[in-house]
């Protein structure tokens, strides 16, 4: 895998603007917060881990012989 997965980066994105956007909207539906810090530390956390996420080794396909 070279670079960043950009499906990683996408849905870091998103799920940061729409948690942060939830956030906002709490102020006047209270119990939104609950979901609205769930989504936002989610997304942080997958744009935090982009760079670790490069270094794991793909799955190997099995071949004919089993193992």
């Amino acid at each position: 895998m070279k670079g960043i997965d950009k499906l990683s980066l996408v849905a870091g994105i998103v799920m940061t603007v729409v948690g942060a956007g939830m956030l906002i909207a709490s102020i006047f539906i209270w119990p939104l917060v609950f979901y609205a810090v769930g989504i936002f530390v989610i997304g942080i956390v997958i744009l935090i881990t982009l760079r670790q996420q490069e270094h794991i080794e793909p799955i190997r396909k099995k071949g004919k012989g089993g193992k």
